[in-house]
């Protein structure tokens, strides 16, 4: 594919028709979405090759190649979720650019249509027609934070694997020399200032909207798809053992303490009531723990509070429902969520962030707010992603969850070497689940058992299987409040975050105790 190919739109859902503009590919044949196949044939009207997304296409940022399945190329499509096929849209903009944007909305896009008219298929040509007629819906704030310098956002990278600790680095490893008390400067809002609009575009194909407004108004307007992914669970020993015995048990926790920190659990609870069901999809049935169906579990934020709680039993809790009773979560709420956590702790206080939650699709406004709440000194916990999460992907494709594979852009300081690793602090802990059963990495984790199918690493793992009300819940979701725990109790006594790094050694405890127990 020559080096001048473009992608139209840059974002689409299976099934969704997108474009290789320039390139010299010939009249029809065969592209890569990752790791699937699709045909292509070229576009008499404009020249563009047109080819549908795969039905079964991998989630996220996926390479589009015609040289094999999941061939590295300068064309990448962030692929959607099914279910954002045709949503609406949500968009931020800067109080100081909306009245930009409400007076050239209209003619920018009549003269996007106008460019078009001659160049571009028919189908792009109609959604643009489309989005014309829709108008410029009304923005309300995002948050009530504060005024001050933008935080620097950086883009996605393709970062490599976190370092794994061997038992030979194990040995070597000098805790007190690894836990430096600094966090990253403190800064005020920007994004979170932002204005917050939903653009109520359905039945519109979201990643050709998506591509479009971006075009219009470039770094003037972030948009995402108004679904932002959904919490996480997985396929426990030990029936209806208490959370702070296993605990005890398998990382060594002392009592746990947690005064003075609020934890924050962005998921489907509130304070007082949470109606989320689990309910099995697919031909495949209910959920089986250990050849025992698993279906109607009760709650999903209320259990990650409790384990908080197991953990670090004097932490407050603050719910903040981002969630539906379907496991639905808006990407509206959470950045508002995370902007109000961002808000709390410039104001003052300790505080960290649990997000068991997540999606295959980098939404950017997720990732700004996490921005804010990093530059405010709260570290989050986000659950690295189930196996289901990679269900029906093959060699080639590229299976993602955001925000936990964002772990290593929030990462600051100078890099600790250790034998031939190099271990440095985060703000966003990319949480993997450890299987007490067998005492290593839990086979229901993103990246298991799907041959061929690439994902990042997690940056550190926990026990992520417990009984709750006669219920078994297990999966990264329920490592991620561990480790929100752990953050806690080390913020009870200490400054900054710790360094908690990926242990991996079979027989090892997934967290060192010194960390665990760090405070009194």
């Amino acid at each position: 594919m020559a080096g001048g190919a473009r992608l139209y739109p840059v974002a689409a859902a299976p099934g969704d028709t997108a474009w290789v503009m320039g390139g010299n590919l010939g009249e029809r044949g065969t592209l890569w979405v990752g790791g699937q196949a699709t045909a292509f044939v070229r576009d008499p009207a404009s020249g563009w090759l047109a080819f549908q997304v795969p039905k079964t296409a991998a989630g996220g940022p996926q390479f589009i190649s015609a040289q094999g399945p999941g061939q590295r190329s300068a064309l990448v499509l962030n692929v959607l979720p099914a279910e954002a096929a045709a949503q609406d849209v949500v968009a931020y903009v800067a109080p100081s650019t909306l009245k930009t944007v409400q007076q050239e909305y209209a003619e920018r896009l009549r003269r996007l249509s106008s460019n078009c008219q001659k160049t571009c298929p028919q189908q792009v040509r109609a959604v643009i027609d489309r989005l014309a007629a829709l108008g410029v819906p009304s923005f309300t704030p995002l948050a009530s934070a504060g005024t001050g310098q933008r935080v620097a956002s950086s883009p996605l990278t393709m970062s490599p694997s976190t370092a794994v600790l061997t038992p030979q680095v194990l040995q070597n490893l000098d805790l007190q020399r690894l836990v430096p008390s600094a966090v990253p400067a403190r800064s005020a809002s920007s994004f979170c200032t932002s204005l917050a609009g939903i653009f109520p575009t359905a039945g519109l194909p979201t990643g050709q909207v998506l591509t479009v407004l971006g075009l219009l108004f470039g770094p003037d307007m972030q948009v995402d798809p108004t679904t932002y992914g959904h919490p996480v669970q997985a396929d426990a020993p030990y029936k209806n053992g208490q959370p702070t015995a296993l605990l005890n048990k398998f990382i060594g926790l002392k009592g746990g303490n947690g005064k003075g920190v609020t934890v924050h659990v962005l998921d489907t609870a509130t304070a007082s009531a949470d109606d989320y069901v689990f309910h099995a999809s697919g031909s495949s049935g209910p959920a089986m723990y250990y050849s025992t169906p698993v279906e109607g579990r009760p709650l999903h934020g209320q259990a990650v509070g409790q384990l908080v709680r197991a953990v670090a039993p004097n932490a407050s809790l603050s719910y903040k429902q981002v969630c539906d009773r379907d496991g639905n979560c808006a990407t509206l709420k959470v950045a508002q969520a995370l902007c109000a956590v961002a808000a709390e702790a410039r104001r003052g206080g300790r505080h960290v962030v649990n997000l068991s939650a997540g999606g295959p699709y980098p939404t950017v406004g997720v990732q700004l707010a996490l921005r804010e709440v990093a530059a405010a000194g709260v570290p989050t916990a986000a659950a690295y992603g189930n196996r289901d999460d990679c269900a029906g992907l093959g060699k080639g494709d590229r299976c993602w969850h955001f925000p936990a594979d964002w772990t290593k852009d929030f990462e600051f300081g100078p890099g600790i070497a250790l034998g031939s690793t190099t271990l440095r602090q985060t703000m966003l802990f990319s949480v993997a689940g450890w299987d007490i059963a067998t005492g290593q990495m839990a086979t229901y984790n993103r990246g298991t058992g799907t041959p061929g199918v690439t994902a990042l690493a997690p940056s550190v793992q926990a026990p992520g299987e417990f009984w709750l009300g006669g219920w078994p819940y297990f999966g990264t979701s329920f490592a991620a409040p561990v480790v929100s725990g752990v953050l806690a109790n080390w913020m009870t006594c200490k400054s900054g975050v710790p360094l908690l790094p990926l242990v991996t050694a079979p027989g090892q405890q997934p967290l060192l105790p010194a960390t665990v127990n760090a405070c009194p």
